[in-house]
């Protein structure tokens, strides 16, 4: 008769640990296709019943069409059908990947509409990102690691300058001096293809980073002071370690978390403050044809902006959350 063998206390702390990890993994991954879900359907039902009808805008708001008119252009757009038969039909084409056609051009495909103002959009997002961490990494270090209270209030005061300062006007002050009196940068508009067109990024970039800059600033500066009093970074300064080697090799790598919460939490910010940042500028992205399919209530157009929006959102933050688990542990729950 043989005996059964049940699992000591270390294998059961091992299979909670590994279930845990699970857990911290696939959690994430079910909450963005939740939300992902959630955008499609509010966006669809909320541009249907609040924007209006987008027949009258397409015949050119002539009131005196007459019904039969209208009620052709309604069927030839779809709008003729129950709002649910309309959803399951959108649903329908979604998971075989067509996005639909826009009602202002119906031979133009809403992918073909939303794709060329993405890459202007993320092109831009991008930038951003690659100049405010480097500068606000950069400066956070400097801002915990070196004592200068002057420095450190000046730091503070233009942090609040950058987050309170408005977009449109940011923009529109580095078009007056950097663009038109200093000739550094074009004023605006976009160029024939990649490498002339970063150019045009510039400036756009270091506007939008005049809000994101501050934010990662502060994540650093807050997170490298901790560091700074943890008993390691104490014992390497006792050793004699130099105070920029022990800013590099030991608190550098431990603002790595913080720094992606703070950017995952900002994204949607971030890519709404460039759709708006766009329009100043003249760049052809996500914000000028988001402009003009608002303009003629093109609802396939808004829904496909959206949704694109929305799903890179979730996804990038879904990136984040995961790396930082993966960098902390502890943050996993």
């Amino acid at each position: 008769m043989s005996s059964a063998v049940w699992p000591g206390p270390a294998a059961r702390r091992t299979g909670s640990r590994a279930g845990k990890r699970l857990a911290a993994t696939v959690s994430p991954i079910v909450q963005a296709i939740v939300v992902t879900l959630l955008v499609m359907i509010i966006t669809f039902f909320l541009i249907r019943t609040l924007l209006g009808d987008p027949a009258v805008v397409m015949i050119g708001g002539n009131t005196g069409a007459s019904p039969e008119r209208m009620a052709a252009l309604r069927t030839e757009i779809g709008l003729d059908k129950p709002l649910l038969a309309q959803f399951l039909d959108y649903a329908t084409g979604l998971l075989h990947g067509d996005l639909g056609n826009s009602f202002q051009h119906p031979t133009t495909t809403v992918a073909s509409v939303v794709m060329n103002g993405a890459g202007v959009t993320f092109a831009l997002v991008g930038v951003t990102l690659l100049i405010s961490s480097v500068v606000g990494i950069g400066v956070g270090l400097l801002a915990a690691g070196g004592n200068w209270p002057v420095f450190d209030n000046i730091i503070r005061v233009l942090s609040l300058l950058g987050l309170a300062a408005p977009g449109a006007l940011v923009g529109l002050v580095l078009i007056l001096t950097v663009a038109l009196r200093g000739g550094l940068f074009p004023t605006g508009g976009w160029g024939s293809g990649y490498p002339d067109n970063v150019q045009y990024l510039i400036l756009p970039a270091v506007t939008v980073s005049f809000w994101l800059t501050p934010i990662i600033l502060r994540a650093v500066r807050e997170r490298a002071g901790e560091v700074l009093h943890e008993p390691f970074a104490e014992a390497a300064a006792a050793r004699g370690m130099s105070r920029a080697r022990l800013m590099l090799r030991h608190v550098a790598p431990n603002c790595a978390g913080p720094v992606l919460a703070v950017i995952g939490v900002s994204l949607s910010y971030l890519i709404s403050g460039a759709v708006i940042v766009e329009i100043v500028y003249g760049l052809p992205g996500i914000g000028r044809a988001m402009t003009t399919a608002v303009g003629a209530l093109d609802f396939p157009v808004i829904q496909g902006i959206v949704l694109l929006t929305g799903a890179v959102v979730v996804m990038l933050n879904l990136i984040t959350e995961i790396a930082s688990r993966v960098i902390d542990p502890r943050t996993a729950r």
